[in-house]
């Protein structure tokens, strides 16, 4: 455990340096996400099913964009930290939580058309100040309990506005520079057992706005 603790706090201090100094593209991200009992696998095109016990989180993440590339690929790569309140819906006490974690970015330009989405995959880590009931009964099925230090995955697609021109005015002269629509999934897992007894996880999916400055 305390070995996690210490690689949570690495990475958060690794992030948080860029973003003491930064100097290129940053964004700051609202989102609101309920609890899912789907699979990460088929989450990510939207696939839906409701936890019985109908948690969400209410989240912000400020982000900085160190690089245009990774590898030489057109991957723009961001440095990521947020905050999240976890509502419970009185069957425990609400909880906090923080993550930690590197994102890259695709642009994809929509066949047949001029317009854009940014689709976007994070991992990192994510700690809880008390661990999501939906999460508990998913490793209490299995016998085993969760931990509040676990791995972080985020899968995100947008849909910037400045492409759209009656939209374009509102950013030209201003702090920001773009704001986005979105899509997200909110991931802990175990790592199939690295982070706890077992593997097992849980998903949040919902929406987003973003903007860019």
């Amino acid at each position: 455990m305390y070995r996690r603790s210490f690689a949570a706090i690495a990475l958060a201090a690794a992030l948080l340096s860029p973003l003491a100094h930064a100097e290129g593209e940053q964004n700051l991200r609202m989102h609101w996400s309920k609890s899912s009992e789907t699979d990460f696998g088929t989450v990510v095109i939207g696939d839906y099913d409701a936890s019985p016990e109908s948690n969400y989180l209410v989240g912000a993440t400020y982000g900085y964009q160190y690089s245009d590339t990774l590898f030489s690929l057109p991957l723009e790569m961001t440095a990521n930290v947020g905050v999240q309140w976890l509502n419970e819906r009185g069957r425990q006490q609400d909880g906090y939580g923080l993550t930690t974690y590197i994102k890259a970015h695709y642009r994809w330009e929509l066949p047949w058309t001029d317009k854009q989405v940014r689709l976007g995959l994070g991992e990192g880590l994510s700690y809880v100040s008390r661990i999501p009931m939906s999460e508990v009964r998913d490793f209490g099925t299995k016998g085993a309990e969760s931990e509040k230090l676990m791995n972080y995955l985020e899968w995100t697609i947008d849909l910037p506005l400045r492409q759209f021109h009656p939209l374009e005015g509102l950013f030209q002269g201003g702090v920001i520079e773009d704001a986005s629509l979105g899509f997200m999934v909110w991931h802990r897992s175990s790592v199939f057992g690295l982070f706890s007894q077992t593997g097992g996880g849980i998903n949040f999916m919902g929406f987003s706005f973003e903007a860019r400055f």
